[in-house]
Order: structure tokens, then C-alpha cells, then sequence
């Protein structure tokens, strides 16, 4: 097994909940769906299953603290149930890539839209705070921007059933990014 491919398969073991927990209940089998040798199942089942699992969580932790600062409002409104949802999420979806902590926040407001829509998450208006949030985070990518966002409630204001419009804009790369609700 080369660099590369022990890289990939600790990934998963400290990324991914279902598949650490078949590995480390049969090793030889995953191992062999691996197509790892037996030596290479050895070396990784030698790792302690604890050290992997608290490695695991810390880096769940820190993905939830970077998608708290990025989705703000929506974590405040929803507190301990922004942590819960957050766990329902991270099983299901991993962010890569130079922009991954916008790309996963981005990820996880879709999956609490359709959480909201769905299991009627409370607050009522808490669909459009995320989609508001969401939005902004869309609106980083550098060059011109438009982007709209309808709301059902005035999420700006005293979250009142209101049809309202936030609108972003930038003309140009370097022009500042203008927002508007109205």
C-alpha cells in the first residue's frame, strides 16, 4: 500500500462514522474490499479504535466551529438544535477542496432548508434566515455578482410574515459587493 492509498483509507477511518465502525469490527474484510494485504490490514487495525474516534470528533468540532461563524444568525436562533442538526449532517457529507469551510456551510444550509421544510423545524421562518445566510456565502466568490434571495418572512427586521427581497450586487471585480433588502 503506497502513501497515497494509506492517506485515503485513515481519511475515511477518521471521516467517516459507518465505515470506521466496519472496520473496526471486522479489519480483514474491509481490508480485503481495500484490497490491502493482510500486513496492511494488520498496521491499520493496530490503531486504537479510541485515538481514532476522538481524532474524529475533534475534527467534527472544528468543522461545526468554522460553519458557526459562517452561518451566524442561524446558529443563535438555533442553538443546541444547530449542533444536533450539525451531527445529522456531517455523517452525510464530507467538504474538500480551498474552499471547503464555505463549500461545507453552504452544504449544510441546503440540508437544513429541506430539514425545515420537511420536519417543520421551528422557528417558522428559519428556512429563509438559512437561505439569507446561504446566500451571502455565494456572494464571496470574487467578479460580478447579482444574486436574489425571496423571503416570506422580514428576516432583517422583526420576522414578520412579509414577502421581501435581498438583493446583492457587484459591477465588477473590484467594486465592493452592495446589499440591499427590501
Amino acid at each position: 500500500m503506497g502513501l497515497a492509498q494509506t492517506q485515503q483509507v485513515l481519511a475515511q477511518l477518521y471521516t467517516n462514522t459507518e465505515f470506521r465502525g466496519r472496520f473496526f469490527a471486522n479489519p480483514q474484510a474491509v481490508g480485503v474490499e481495500l484490497g490491502l494485504s493482510d500486513d496492511e490490514v494488520q498496521k491499520l487495525a493496530e490503531v486504537s479504535s479510541q485515538e481514532v474516534n476522538i481524532f474524529a470528533n475533534s475534527l467534527k468540532w472544528k468543522r461545526l466551529g468554522e460553519i458557526r461563524e459562517l452561518l451566524p444568525r442561524t446558529a443563535k436562533v438555533l442553538g443546541k438544535n444547530f449542533n444536533t442538526l450539525f451531527w445529522r449532517y456531517a455523517e452525510t457529507y464530507l467538504p474538500t477542496g480551498i474552499k471547503k469551510h464555505r463549500d461545507d456551510a453552504i452544504a449544510f444550509a441546503n440540508f437544513m432548508i429541506k430539514v425545515a421544510q420537511n420536519e417543520n423545524l421551528e422557528p417558522a421562518w428559519i428556512g429563509d434566515l438559512v437561505r439569507y445566510e446561504k446566500t451571502w456565502l455565494l456572494t464571496y466568490e470574487p467578479g460580478i455578482c447579482l444574486k436574489f434571495c425571496w423571503l416570506r418572512y422580514a428576516i432583517h427586521r422583526d420576522f414578520t410574515a412579509k414577502p421581501t427581497l435581498a438583493i446583492w450586487w457587484r459591477w465588477s471585480g473590484r467594486s465592493q459587493l452592495r446589499h440591499i433588502i427590501l
